[in-house]
């Protein structure tokens, strides 16, 4: 039995989880749980082409599944077979097969939820042995609830659902990336019986599509459809084929991009010049009144002591530094701008005592 179990469990499509169980890690396992034992043959007609998918769920959540009608009872051990018909013979033979199938569906269903999860999470299940034996699928996955699950953490989880709901939508990845998220956080919803219609999944596509220019038209389209035709469905068709048809035309997200960071550098560079004429501005006036307070203090001081000519000297060296400044500053306007060479060495400004140049 474990060598057939081995040969049909695929545990790449179960995620495991190191850090301690959460609402949402615990609901994953239980959906990707769930998928793989679709694929396994189950007797009974009423789980449809759910194959054994019913052994994880509750029986509200079974009911919720896609034509599925009716709660499905496990089957029984037939036992020791005790009949002396051949009819009772073969009936026998099915129950057998039934209860085989599901003991091998719940042996690979508990192998499954013991990857996803770490052996110390079921600390309080283990016998005097180390061993997990007797428990049902549905009874793993509520000791997990029972024990990591706390009411305010389901509170927190349902907030954090909600986020993922209105999560932004990248261009650069493809629309199902997006649809997906949201789609798995509403199944998750529901299974905490917090209703998630179309129109919310709609809306909050639209805000993010919105935000797109080249799905401007693509919108205008969608409002025209009536009420009954924006079913969710026909939303990701609609929009994937917008964003399809988009990525081939040039006019797509990338090619907008690129011209909106264009003109962001163009702003940028004038607001650049601005703040270099405004500083240029700014430090001529400040070298005039230093040049006014120097030639004040010389006229009251015709004869210069030592100490004046401390003062003469400070002065002197502040009206240097702003000048050099000064002349760094037109200089790097002179370079943002075009024809730079002659312009930027008209605008020098001369030092402090520095000879005016003649006219020739």
């Amino acid at each position: 039995m474990s060598q057939e179990i081995d040969e049909t469990i695929d545990l790449t499509d179960i995620t495991r989880n190191d850090s301690p169980p959460t609402l949402i890690s615990i609901t994953k396992a239980r959906r990707e749980i769930s998928r793989q034992l679709q694929t396994r043959v189950c007797a009974d007609p009423q789980t449809q082409d759910h194959g054994h998918s019913y052994i994880v769920w509750s029986n509200s959540d079974w009911l919720k599944k896609r034509q599925v009608t009716s709660q499905i009872m496990p089957p029984t051990n037939p036992g020791i077979y005790g009949g002396n018909t051949h009819q009772l013979l073969e009936i026998h033979k099915t129950a057998t097969l039934a209860w085989r199938r599901y003991k091998l569906a719940q042996a690979a269903t508990k192998k499954m939820i013991m990857h996803a999860f770490k052996d110390y999470h079921f600390l309080e299940l283990q016998d005097d042995n180390g061993d997990i034996v007797g428990y049902t699928a549905i009874e793993l996955f509520d000791h997990l609830m029972d024990q990591y699950v706390q009411p305010e953490d389901v509170a927190d989880q349902v907030t954090a659902l909600h986020k993922i709901l209105e999560q932004d939508f990248d261009p650069n990845e493809e629309p199902q990336v997006y649809y997906k998220a949201v789609q798995d956080a509403r199944n998750t919803l529901h299974s905490l019986n917090q209703t998630v219609d179309d129109e919310t999944l709609i809306r909050h596509g639209l805000n993010q599509f919105k935000e797109h220019i080249d799905l401007k038209l693509d919108i205008k389209e969608w409002k025209k459809l009536n009420r009954a035709e924006k079913t969710w469905k026909k939303f990701k068709t609609h929009f994937t084929k917008a964003i399809s048809d988009n990525k081939k035309d040039t006019g797509t997200l990338k090619a907008i991009g690129i011209a909106n960071a264009v003109r962001e550098r163009e702003n940028q560079h004038k607001e650049n010049q601005i703040v270099l004429a405004q500083a240029s501005v700014e430090a001529n006036e400040k070298i005039v009144a230093l040049e006014q307070s120097y030639a004040a203090l010389m006229a009251k001081q015709p004869l210069p002591t030592p100490l004046k000519e401390t003062v003469y000297d400070d002065r002197s060296n502040q009206i240097k530094v702003l000048t050099d400044r000064l002349n760094q500053l037109e200089n790097a306007k002179g370079r943002g701008g075009k024809g730079g060479g002659e312009e930027a060495n008209a605008g020098a400004y001369r030092a402090l005592g520095s000879a005016v140049p003649q006219k020739r």
